[in-house]
């Protein structure tokens, strides 16, 4: 196996619709670059687009804001038909020139950093497709600084102690999300604007991508349960150590002491809204003091490996789950502006009503699978509480272009 895992700094993006700027940002800064502003860098993308009413991050523009500030290079945008030629170009990317690139994420909602890869071998050429891609880590600028929900607070200037990356709400800046997981949920055709629709885009080397299909990963058999059956949560922390053995994360220098000095705690089954008879478990991972080091994703249908997200030592670790006492807490007499002027909800506690599982699915609101929300029904109406505290009234999904 080859695995290639570049030093890109990681920055979270300053607003809920930053994520672009704030992936620019990244790669810059891993090239030698400054940091510059990222209301600067945001309007720089939107005054150099095509196509500006159907984005905030439009994907020339970010191309064009990396071409503007980079230190050396060309950056090139693409815009392929299939999922495996774009994802053989961020493997050739990373690999030949050792720069970090950006793809548009979850159908057009959101931009990621793609920083390292696992695969069979090293690519050869730019349009070589005899090697298996087995897995991708990335730098997620989600969720936005925590000045972001505090109304008349700025973000803090981002530089090397910024404490961006540092877990909760500070963002993750090591995420491994196996290719399976990468294929269906994250490198999905983008569905925004005309130009771009029903593309596979990214921002990265401007050598021309393979023009086959690859390799792809073999998978093993596996024991799948009954059809009403999801996995016992009591095996479901086997399964996610067995997961992250597989792609060999416990013998990495920059993961294996956050997995091997703790232990799986309880697990949270979340359900995806997007998708029917969808749900999967994150398993916590605990170090001595409490504290939670890392969590893995298991899809609690099949136990298949999902993805993980890490933290080093020292951080404010990795959000968990809320109890219902903290829940009733945030939500029980009190009130909420209900969406579109329907007015404001008051929550009685007689018509208080949690969902067993937490849900999710891309949207403003959330975008990482790591950062659910707990359901809370009020008669017809949904009260989302995200992981960290946050009551949301409604969840925007249908989010103009990343």
């Amino acid at each position: 196996m080859t695995v290639e895992n570049l030093a890109v700094p990681y920055h979270q993006q300053d607003t809920d619709t930053y994520c672009g700027v704030a992936c620019a940002n990244m790669v810059l800064a891993q090239m030698g670059a400054a940091l510059a502003s990222q209301d600067v860098l945001y309007t720089d993308a939107r005054n150099h687009t095509a196509e500006l009413g159907a984005w905030y991050n439009p994907p020339d523009g970010l191309q064009w804001v990396l071409n503007d500030r980079r230190p050396g290079g060309w950056f090139a945008l693409f815009s392929l038909d299939t999922e495996d030629a774009l994802s053989r170009k961020l493997v050739w990317t990373l690999h030949h020139y050792q720069v970090a690139a950006v793809a548009l994420v979850f159908h057009g909602n959101h931009w990621v950093v793609v920083r390292g890869y696992d695969a069979t071998a090293a690519p050869a050429t730019s349009d070589d497709v005899t090697y298996t891609i087995n897995a991708f880590d990335i730098n997620n600028p989600w969720p936005p600084v925590p000045s972001f929900y505090t109304p008349g607070s700025a973000p803090p200037p981002h530089g090397a102690t910024d404490g961006c990356g540092s877990g909760g709400m500070r963002g993750v800046a090591n995420e491994h999300i196996a290719y399976l997981t990468w294929q269906s949920q994250y490198m999905t055709a983008n569905t925004y604007g005309t130009v771009w629709a029903g593309k596979y885009v990214a921002v990265c080397d401007p050598d021309p991508p393979p023009s086959g299909p690859g390799r792809l990963m073999a998978q093993a058999a596996v024991a799948r349960p009954g059809a009403t059956a999801l996995m016992a949560a009591a095996s479901v922390g086997t399964l996610a150590m067995a997961g992250v053995s597989q792609y060999g994360l416990d013998q990495r220098a920059d993961w294996g002491p956050a997995l091997s000095n703790s232990t799986a705690g309880t697990p949270l089954l979340v359900q995806r809204l997007d998708a029917v008879d969808s749900y999967y478990y994150i398993v916590p991972f605990t170090d001595a003091n409490g504290g939670v080091r890392a969590a893995v994703s298991v899809n609690a249908r099949t136990g298949d490996y999902r993805q993980s997200i890490m933290v080093d030592a020292g951080g404010p670790g990795i959000l968990t789950g809320l109890s219902e006492a903290k829940i009733r807490a945030l939500t029980i007499n009190k009130k909420f502006d209900l969406p579109n002027r329907q007015g404001r909800l008051f929550v009685r506690p007689e018509a208080f009503s949690l969902s067993p599982t937490l849900v999710w699915q891309s949207c403003l609101e959330s975008l990482s699978p790591f950062y659910p929300f707990y359901l809370v029904t009020v008669g017809a109406y949904s009260l989302y509480v995200r992981v960290d505290g946050q009551v949301f009234t409604e969840l925007h999904t249908d989010i103009p272009g990343a």
